[in-house]
């Protein structure tokens, strides 16, 4: 799976799909590894995503306050 082709809500149905996985069928302990290590880079990518929306957002409202008080 390419990771950093997905967008947001890919990556999270992905997740999804990791964490049923390993919660309803028996695996490998070699599987149950990938699947995790996979789930912990997602994770990483969302955290990032959000980490970086949560910037834009401080910007937007930031310079919408900037905007108000002008007024």
């Amino acid at each position: 799976m390419e990771k950093t082709k997905l967008n947001f809500e890919e990556k999270l149905s992905r997740l999804d799909v990791i964490v049923k996985t390993m919660e309803t069928k028996t695996l490998s302990l070699d599987e149950s590894i990938a699947l995790f290590d996979e789930g912990i880079a997602i994770i990483k990518l969302l955290e990032g995503a959000l980490s970086e929306a949560e910037a834009k957002v401080a910007v937007i409202i930031g310079s919408d306050k900037v905007t108000s008080a002008k007024e």
